[in-house]
């Protein structure tokens, strides 16, 4: 993307809003063996973060890396995601996805449907001979259930006078609502934030997130 000229700053959450479920959820219930149901089930009482999660799930997969990737290849992306970086671009935004997933994934998908150099905020996976290797680079203790701190990329970004847009549905996603400068939320984090009061537009796809665009 062009460097921006605008001091906004648009980070997009990716699995359930670039996508319309969790990949992490479809790799582990397509690939892992079924000892990871028990801990699937902590994972989403948030017994466990995703640092202790991931590398747990992928523990019980015995599929190899171009196996998964086939079924990737079956992963739809929203139609309005291109539109929303190109729009971003057009406006002197910086863009940037930021998601609790993986790297990896992140970037095949989004390659499936010719996107590529688009900053990504994730976990990193190693594939290596003797297995998997998760790594978790913006994990921060202030926010301990989560492998990527969204909150600490948003602030980071605010520290720099850039005011943030964030674009999320889930769990991974409501730490983040009240420290960002303005909310798109669909799902489970619009529920959270109509909860707890916090001013958020509800979106249904991306295209309503154009549709309704505002400048924080």
């Amino acid at each position: 993307m062009a460097e921006s000229t605008s001091n906004v700053v648009v980070l997009c959450d990716f699995d359930g809003t670039a996508t319309p479920y969790g990949v992490v959820d479809e790799i582990l219930g397509h690939f892992a063996d079924a000892a990871w149901l028990e801990l699937a089930k902590a994972w989403e009482r948030q017994e466990i973060g995703t640092a202790q999660g991931l590398p747990l799930g992928f523990s019980h997969v015995r599929a190899s890396r171009a196996q998964m990737e086939a079924m990737l290849d079956t992963i739809p992306l929203d139609p309005a995601f291109p539109e929303l970086m190109s729009f971003c671009q057009s406006q002197g935004y910086t863009f940037a996805v930021v998601s609790d997933g993986l790297v990896w994934y992140i970037r095949y998908i989004l390659a499936c449907h010719g996107i590529q150099n688009v900053a990504i905020y994730a976990n990193e996976i190693r594939f290596n001979e003797d297995g998997f290797h998760l790594s978790f680079p913006w994990y921060s203790p202030e926010t301990p259930l989560r492998g990527t701190s969204k909150v600490a990329i948003i602030r980071h970004y605010q520290n720099g006078n850039s005011k943030v847009v964030f674009i999320g549905d889930g769990q991974t996603d409501i730490e983040a609502a009240p420290v960002a400068d303005l909310v798109y939320a669909r799902a489970d984090l619009l529920s959270y934030c109509q909860a707890q009061g916090i001013p958020a537009i509800a979106f249904s796809t991306l295209r309503d997130v154009l549709v309704n665009w505002r400048e924080p």
